[in-house]
């Protein structure tokens, strides 16, 4: 019929963009793997924690309503199973120091270089606090991410990312790891 507009019947509301998943991982995979290696410390550990958000995001990528929302979605899995993970890990030093096993094993000397013992200073005190804790610190100090991005990423309220935060940087420095300029 002349004059009659076809009208798409989907409500504003319901149109999304699609996901080009392809687009979004190639994107975000630096960024996922530096702050993996910022929540951990382990850089074997931090790619096969990156791989395995990757997975677990592939899977549910039809879940996902809004293609914008991708970065912090990717985050959110990624910091899920990174608590997950220092929380194992965490259970496994306690149970290393009861069943008397010794200290886990230290980085080589190649390893180190000017600079280096600072920086793992800081990695142990950090790796010392509450999982929650570390995390709110790592995203808002070392990934520069904002209160709203970090809560969401975590999953709790801005106020209480605000505590972990104080919390987290009173601790760290009572123990010296903090120097010269602190956020």
């Amino acid at each position: 019929m002349k004059g009659t507009a076809i009208m798409d019947e989907t409500p504003l509301g319901a149109r999304v963009t699609p996901l080009d998943f392809d687009a979004l991982v190639e994107r975000e995979q630096a960024a996922l793997l530096r702050l993996a290696r910022r929540l951990i410390w382990d850089g074997e550990e931090a790619r096969d924690l990156v791989q395995a958000t990757l997975a677990d995001a592939y899977e549910k990528r039809h879940t996902l309503r809004d293609a914008g929302a991708g970065p912090a979605w990717l985050r959110r899995i990624l910091v899920s199973r990174a608590m997950g993970l220092l929380r194992r890990r965490r259970v496994w030093n306690v149970v290393r120091e009861v069943l008397d096993l010794g200290p886990a094993p230290r980085p080589s000397p190649e390893e180190c270089f000017a600079g280096v013992e600072r920086w793992r200073a800081f990695g142990r005190a950090l790796r010392t606090l509450p999982a929650q804790q570390a995390t709110a610190f790592s995203l808002r100090y070392l990934e520069g991410l904002e209160l709203d991005a970090i809560a969401d990423a975590m999953n709790l309220a801005r106020g209480t990312v605000r505590i972990h935060l104080y919390r987290a940087l009173q601790k760290l420095k009572a123990a010296d790891a903090l120097q010269g300029d602190t956020p």
